[in-house]
């Protein structure tokens, strides 16, 4: 499913993809920080004028806080993906709620702010999340574009996936964590080209909040 973003209609409380301004798209990476991988994309970004939003791992923020504060300097969203990247679906509303809660006290230790946006991994959630974000003061965001980076060896797939599946207001997810992350990295440059080539401009996940409530 490559974009699920229909399902608004059964979760108009989740943020799937951005109905404001329609040059507009978000690129945001799971599963970090890494110590190699995150700083490779943080560099295509910088080569390319680009800012993304990535959703962290708790228990990776607390190894790797020094790159939790680059991604911090150099003006990228930072979001919360859980502590330990276990599945939260259908677990206790309490063990939920601190997964969230460690990862916020984890990212506002090292950058002074605790996160807005957080994202479920795996994207699995049911419909007990939105009380439990809305107590912890976060918007849940998935996607409408999933770049499947961490599928497969061949970054000409990555690349025509998301050059084909590109629309108005677009949230993508790509991956700096993940062990497939160097597939998505020899992509990235020509996905950042392409986007542009296309008239889309990268934005934070901030400018969907301002759009829409």
């Amino acid at each position: 499913m490559i974009n699920p973003s229909f399902l608004k209609i059964l979760f108009p409380w989740i943020l799937w993809k951005d109905s404001g301004n329609d040059q507009n798209i978000y690129l945001t990476f799971d599963d970090g920080p890494h110590p190699q991988y995150t700083k490779q994309v943080l560099e295509c970004l910088r080569r390319h004028q680009t800012r993304a939003s990535f959703f962290l791992q708790g228990e990776k923020v607390l190894l790797f806080p020094g790159i939790v504060e680059q991604i911090k300097k150099e003006g990228h969203t930072i979001g919360n993906h859980g502590f330990s990247h276990k599945s939260l679906f259908l677990q206790r509303k309490s063990w939920i709620a601190e997964e969230i809660k460690k990862t916020d006290r984890a990212i506002e230790k090292i950058t002074g702010q605790k996160p807005v946006f957080f994202r479920p991994p795996y994207g699995r959630f049911d419909p007990r999340f939105q009380k439990i974000v809305q107590d912890l003061n976060h918007r849940l965001v998935v996607w409408s574009l999933l770049s499947y980076d961490f599928q497969g060896t061949d970054p000409q797939k990555i690349i025509r996936t998301i050059q084909t599946h590109l629309h108005p207001g677009a949230i993508i997810v790509c991956h700096d964590g993940h062990e497939n992350t160097p597939v998505m990295l020899e992509a990235l440059p020509e996905i950042l080209k392409n986007i542009r080539e296309q008239g889309y401009h990268c934005q934070l996940l901030e400018s969907v909040r301002k759009n829409k409530k």
